[in-house]
């Protein structure tokens, strides 16, 4: 089979992960042979372990949330940064753009760890087949996740399930339909031989890979090379991941994102940081990119390590539609949970005259404000500096600048060293069961049975309601459209790098866009940006033609 020319089998150019008492980290190898150490069980163990390192390149980080989050209905830029055009959708966002690059260079590298741990498992003669097949299974897992992201963001592209061992300079693009029945044939032995729950935490699962695959049948059913059961499949396995493992939706919607609690019973998968430095490069950096300029909005307020202020980078801000789809506010309790609005005078260096530490030196408020309603807030809170995100104030400038708006609570974190340092330590929760229980019930709408897709619903809109309000959460049947399922994604699982390819799955990114992002993404936005472009270092270096997608 032909192999992409960037491809190595230098697996310890990178760092390995080893596993502690109950959880992975990383643990740097040298001084030895790729040859010799994969001859042996632990170097079989580290080659499985090295599988998950480059997952740490996506989730938590700028390149992940360019490509995940950026340009959709719900999230745009900030201020700050060099990447625009992934929200703009403008003639710079081309096949030498870095995130794309990023993406596929990591990803292959991945891709091709996973492969020499299963082509090399067969010679090791000190494992049984079961202990073989149980690490297998975790690596087949993750070379489905890869290969999904990949196949989504690219659509076609190379196909190799062997290990590349030096340089080749071939490649060509598979079509998607055979990149979908491998991913599907991964993902089965995954089922077949992961147990339910793994000593280590962030390990592969069986409810893992059946949440993985229910929502690769539940994409797959919206494209033309669909079976005809594949929505049926998608909400049975979610079915079975919600009823038969130790899984639940916790009580409390705030809990799920708790930093002193991440190893929770909500958790199905996810990405494991850590608070030693040495282990836990590049860091969760999610802290950042979520979160406004405030410390220049107001005097009085300096950076710290408190939850809410932190080091701000100004990346991907709400869309005005973001923040209204939690409405209402007074029944849906995800807003508040979700986000932060207020911030405090935390020194007393420079704060305004009138005010003192503790007072509320920033408050972005949800209501319509008219100058007078303006006056008397200010009047009534020395020092305030207000804003709203009220979309009926949109024509006002002050009513929401580019560089100050709602924090994103779901990433805070308050354990780094210093309010400076970019690593953060929060595990980057991959899968969580009301995930699950929205593929379920998005599966079940496009099977034709809304009926039953509004419980599954309702459950996840009910653990969301303010104490008193779970009966005005509740809808029914014929309130259900995919419109409402991504809606309902958009308050549930906002910032935790789903949206592109929720909307991509759907056919409804150019769709919403248009109608809820910036005036330049909605202009710009094409049908041919469903996809990526090839990146340009991936044509280069490919002996042959390697095509690029239509429009770049």
């Amino acid at each position: 089979m032909k192999k992409l020319k960037y491809l190595f089998s230098a697996l310890f150019l990178m760092s390995l992960i080893a596993v502690s008492c109950d959880i992975l980290d990383e643990e740097i190898v040298s001084g030895v042979t790729v040859d010799a150490h994969y001859s042996t069980p632990e170097g079989f163990q580290d080659a499985v372990n090295a599988s998950y390192a480059l997952l740490r390149q996506y989730y938590g980080t700028e390149q992940g949330g360019n490509l995940s989050v950026m340009g959709t209905d719900i999230i745009t830029n900030g201020g700050h940064g060099g990447f625009h055009y992934m929200n703009n959708y403008d003639a710079e966002m081309n096949s030498e753009s870095s995130p794309f690059w990023h993406l596929w260079n990591n990803f292959y590298q991945a891709i091709n760890t996973t492969n020499a741990a299963i082509n090399r498992a067969d010679a090791l003669e000190d494992l049984t087949q079961e202990e073989k097949d149980l690490k297998i299974a975790e690596v087949r897992f993750l070379r489905a996740h890869y290969y999904f992201i990949l196949v989504e963001h690219f659509g076609a592209v190379h196909l190799t399930l062997d290990e590349t061992i030096g340089v080749e300079t071939d490649a060509e693009r598979t079509p998607v339909d055979v990149i979908y029945a491998a991913i599907e044939d991964d993902l089965q032995f995954a089922i077949d031989h992961l147990p339910a729950t793994q000593s280590q935490f962030g390990r592969a699962t069986q409810p893992a890979a059946m949440h993985l695959l229910s929502q690769v049948l539940l994409t797959r059913g919206y494209t033309d090379f669909a079976e005809s059961d594949d929505f049926a499949r998608a909400a049975t396995l979610a079915d079975d991941v919600i009823n038969n493992f130790n899984h639940r939706l916790l009580d409390d919607f705030a809990d799920v994102f708790d930093h002193d609690n991440e190893r929770h019973d909500e958790v199905i998968w996810a990405v494991q940081y850590t608070e030693d430095p040495i282990l836990n490069a590049p860091g969760n950096q999610s802290h950042m990119h979520y979160r406004p300029w405030y410390e220049t909005f107001n005097d009085g307020l300096d950076r710290a390590l408190e939850p809410g202020y932190g080091r701000p980078w100004i990346r991907f801000r709400p869309t005005p539609f973001g923040l209204e789809n939690f409405r209402p506010l007074d029944q849906d309790a995800r807003y508040e949970k979700t986000f932060q609005d207020t911030w405090h005078f935390n020194t007393t260096s420079g704060i305004p005259d009138g005010a003192a530490v503790g007072d509320t030196a920033i408050y972005i408020t949800d209501e319509f404000l008219t100058q007078a309603d303006v006056n008397e807030i200010e009047g009534r809170l020395p020092g305030v500096n207000l804003f709203t995100w009220n979309a009926d104030n949109a024509d006002d400038d002050w009513y929401f600048p580019i560089n100050m708006f709602p924090n994103l609570k779901k990433v805070d974190d308050f354990k780094r060293p210093s309010v400076n340092e970019p690593m953060g330590s929060r595990d980057y929760i991959v899968y969580r069961l009301a995930e699950t229980y929205l593929f379920a019930a998005e599966a079940l709408l496009q099977d034709g049975r809304p009926g039953d897709a509004v419980n599954y619903i309702n459950a996840v809109r009910q653990r969301a309601a303010h104490p008193g309000q779970e009966d005005q959460m509740l809808v029914n049947a014929g309130d259900i459209d995919i419109d409402f399922i991504l809606d309902e994604r958009g308050r549930e699982l906002y910032g935790e790098q789903k949206r592109w390819m929720d909307l991509k799955r759907t056919g409804k990114l150019v769709e919403r866009v248009r109608l809820h992002n910036t005036a330049s993404a909605a202009g710009n936005i094409q049908d041919h940006h469903m996809l990526r472009p090839i990146p340009a270092n991936q044509r280069s270096r490919t002996a042959s033609d390697y095509p690029q997608n239509p429009g770049y």
